[in-house]
C-alpha cells in the first residue's frame, strides 16, 4: 500500500508529463478518490437544486420541474423539517401526497404548494460551504449549508437558515439526487424597508 504522498508524487509526475507531451487526455483517478469531472457535477447538484426551487418560487414551475429532472431522480425520496412546527417524509405513510406520485413530482409539489401557502413571490436560495463525500464511483453525500431567502407581495422576507444533505448516485444520464434531506429551524421575518 502506497502512501498518499506518493500518490501525489505519481500523479504530479504523471500530469507533468502530459502537460509536457500533450499526449494524455485524462488520468486515472486513484481509488476511493473523486475525479475532477465528478466533483464538478455533484457540485453542480446544488446549482440545480437552487435554480429548480427559486423558479418554482417565481411561479415558473413547469421551468423548475424541468431544471430538477436534471439533477433529481425520478424516485426522489425526501424529508423536510422546518423546526417543530412542520416536517414531512416522502415515500412514508405521513406524506400528505398521493403514494402513486412520482417522487420527483411530489418534490416539485410540495416546493409549489408551500410558497402558495406562505404567499412567496419569489425565492433566492444559497447552498453554500458543500462537503462533497464520494463513498464509491457512483454514490456520494453532499452537505452545504442552506440560507433561503422567501418574499411576500406586501415586501416582507422570510429568512430560512439550515442545511440541504442529499446522497447522490451515478447514473446513465449523469449524478442524480436520490435522497434529500432539507432541515430549517431558524426562520427571520423581516418587513419591508421603508
Amino acid at each position: 500500500m502506497t502512501s498518499p504522498r506518493s500518490r501525489l508524487r505519481v500523479l504530479l509526475a504523471l500530469t507533468a508529463a502530459c502537460a509536457m507531451a500533450s499526449a494524455c487526455t485524462s488520468l486515472a483517478t486513484p481509488a476511493g478518490a473523486q475525479s475532477a469531472d465528478d466533483t464538478r457535477a455533484l457540485t453542480n447538484l446544488a446549482h440545480c437544486y437552487v435554480e429548480g426551487v427559486d423558479a418554482i418560487g417565481a411561479g415558473k414551475v413547469n421551468a423548475g420541474a424541468a431544471i430538477w429532472k436534471q439533477c433529481f431522480s425520478d424516485d426522489v425520496a425526501f424529508s423536510m423539517s422546518f423546526g417543530p412546527s412542520y416536517s414531512v417524509d416522502c415515500p412514508s405513510d405521513k406524506c400528505p401526497l398521493p403514494a402513486t406520485m412520482p417522487g420527483l413530482a411530489k418534490r416539485v409539489a410540495m416546493a409549489r404548494g408551500t410558497y402558495e401557502r406562505a404567499g412567496y413571490v419569489a425565492t433566492s436560495h444559497h447552498v453554500t460551504t458543500l462537503g462533497i463525500d464520494q463513498s464509491s464511483a457512483d454514490s456520494a453525500r453532499i452537505k452545504g449549508h442552506l440560507q433561503a431567502w422567501h418574499f411576500r407581495k406586501d415586501g416582507t422576507a422570510v429568512l430560512g437558515l439550515g442545511t440541504w444533505e442529499v446522497q447522490a448516485r451515478k447514473t446513465g444520464d449523469g449524478w442524480r439526487i436520490v435522497d434529500e434531506k432539507l432541515e430549517s429551524p431558524l426562520r427571520a421575518v423581516i418587513p419591508k424597508a421603508e
